[in-house]
This record gives structure tokens, C-alpha cells and sequence, in this order.
């Protein structure tokens, strides 16, 4: 394996102080705040990094105006790391930090980065037990019920592209992504950066005008489903917008909520995707079917005295 994971994410703000109740709100810990950007962490430890629109240390975006600036992908050696710098260097200006990150852009603009992965690559997030027909997990006590979300890493990025073909071409070929499976009449495609991986890592959707380079969303895996259900309830109650959701995909199978961003497009709690392996033959669909249900916009407060939930079992 070479590629580990999503280290780092970088978005500009024209309000620092939305962006971390956005963010502060979603779930991450904010680890630095000062004038030059905040710094948000998963609990694998990933970073999530905002930074004033203004600011001079901002990777330039991919399209006017945009507030995505760039994902930095962790990778598991340095052979690896100058092997990426010696093949991006052939046709692009890349910068290298002191501590080794490599910067550089995408075909379609995108900032991306490579350093060495020094996260965590497991945490201690059990999901709650669960009974079901010949399974029994918990017994003589009730279930739990999150009060919120906490984001254990970013799980995978998606973004609307111009040209789908060369960006599939530049991450299969130069990058090792993989491919999982494709959507009909070659609308997207989902990638994965290792054989033996969740079913995606990165996501690209065709650009319906054939010009547009925006990201799409971010996806940030929760625990189990009742994870999914509290982070997206408390972050409504917050008053933050639903995108769509929540919801199950019939690709990956992973259940999901996601909400508009105020740094560009929206960012997704999601659990329960599959996981591939060097067997996985990718399938390109003939229907493009975005989720097995969904609710469009949330859910809405539930009936009954508040008092009642308030005595429910909680973690």
C-alpha cells in the first residue's frame, strides 16, 4: 500500500468566524486558531485547514473564486514521496516544503499534495452493539443514543470535472488509483487509492457544460448509522442547511447526510461502506441510481415531550 489516506484539507474563508462554528459544530477539534488559519483534526488525526481568503500561503484554485484550495494525500514511504515528485516534476512546477510535502495541481486544477503519512491508521471508535436475527450483541440493556457526531478521518473527496477521462487517466496511471466502478455513458467514476480499500477514495462526476472544475463534497465516516442520524439531527438543530439526505447509496452501500458548506460544496457524514479488495471486478451501471432511499431535506423534530429523550442512555 502507498497511498494511506486524505492527510490534509485546505479551504479559504471570506468569514473565518462561520467557518469554525461550520466546522466546530460538524464535529472536528479545533487544535490552532490564529490570524494566518485554523486547524481542525479528525480523530485519526487529519487536518482540516481554513484560512482567510486573503491570505498569501493559499494554493491557487481551480476555478475564480473558489473556496477549495487543496487535498494533501498521506503516502507510506519516502521512496514513494520522490517517486510522485520525480514523475509530477516532468510536466509541472511542483514546490516542495521543508518537511518534505509535495505541492502541485491536478488536470483540472485541483490542488493536491503528498507527505508522509504520520496519522493514526486506527482509533478506538467502537459502533454501538446491535441485535439482529441470529445475532445478539446486546442484552438486558437498552441501546444508545449520540448527542453528536465526532469525525474519525476523512473517508473520501469528490469533485465535478471538465474533462472525466483525463482525470481518471492521471490518477490511475501516474497516481496508482484503482478503479472501482463506473456510472453509465461515462458520467463518473470512483477510484480508490488502494487494492484493498473502502469502495472509494475519490469520486469524479463529468462537468454537465463541460467546463466547470468545483469540488463537490467531502465525506467524514461516523461510527455506525445511529452516529449518522445524531451528528445530522444535531447539526440541523444548529441551523445549518441539509443538502440532501439522510439516506443509503446503492453503490459503496454506505448510509449518508450531507449538508451545504459555507467554504463550497457540502460535506457528508457517511458509515458502513463497503470494502474492496484485489478481487473486486468494477462494474459500469447502466442506470446512475444516487441512493437506494433518501430524505431530501432532514428530518424533522420528533413528536413528543423532550423530557423523554432527555432520559435516554447516551455516549
Amino acid at each position: 500500500m502507498t497511498i494511506k489516506g486524505i492527510d490534509t484539507v485546505v479551504y479559504s474563508a471570506l468569514d473565518m468566524d462561520e467557518a469554525h462554528r461550520f466546522f466546530n459544530d460538524w464535529g472536528l477539534k479545533r487544535t490552532r486558531n490564529a490570524k494566518s488559519g485554523m486547524v481542525y483534526n479528525t480523530a485519526v488525526g487529519s487536518e482540516l485547514i481554513v484560512r482567510p481568503a486573503d491570505a498569501k500561503n493559499l494554493p491557487t484554485p481551480a476555478m475564480p473564486g473558489d473556496h477549495f484550495r487543496e487535498v494533501i494525500y498521506g503516502v507510506s514511504s519516502q521512496k514513494h514521496l520522490n517517486d510522485i515528485a520525480k514523475d509530477l516534476s516532468r510536466d509541472q512546477d511542483i514546490t516542495i516544503d521543508k518537511d518534505g510535502t509535495i505541492h502541485a495541481h491536478d488536470p483540472s486544477g485541483f490542488g493536491i499534495g503528498f507527505r508522509l503519512w504520520k496519522r493514526k491508521d486506527k482509533v478506538t471508535a467502537p459502533r454501538a452493539p446491535i441485535n439482529a436475527m441470529g445475532s445478539v450483541e446486546r442484552v438486558d440493556e437498552c441501546s444508545v443514543f449520540y448527542e453528536r457526531a465526532q469525525p474519525i478521518r476523512m473517508g473520501h473527496i469528490v469533485f465535478i470535472v471538465p474533462d472525466l477521462k483525463a482525470a481518471e487517466k492521471f490518477y490511475t496511471e501516474r497516481l496508482g488509483f484503482i478503479v472501482s466502478d463506473r456510472y453509465a455513458k461515462g458520467r463518473a467514476v470512483f477510484l480508490r487509492y488502494a487494492a484493498r480499500s473502502d469502495h472509494h477514495n475519490l469520486f469524479f462526476i463529468q462537468a454537465g457544460n463541460g467546463k466547470v472544475a468545483k469540488i463537490d463534497h467531502i465525506a467524514f465516516e461516523v461510527r455506525d448509522i445511529h452516529e449518522v442520524f445524531a451528528g445530522g439531527l444535531y447539526f440541523s438543530r444548529k441551523g445549518w442547511a441539509t443538502e440532501v439526505g439522510p439516506g443509503r447509496h446503492p453503490i459503496s452501500s454506505a448510509y449518508f447526510w450531507y449538508f451545504k458548506n459555507p467554504c463550497g460544496g457540502a460535506v457528508e457524514y457517511f458509515t458502513d461502506s463497503d470494502h474492496l479488495t484485489e478481487k473486486w471486478k468494477p462494474t459500469t451501471y447502466k442506470v446512475n441510481k444516487f441512493s437506494e432511499w433518501h430524505l431530501v431535506d432532514g428530518i424533522g423534530e420528533p413528536a413528543g415531550s423532550p423530557s423523554m429523550a432527555a432520559d435516554a442512555p447516551r455516549r
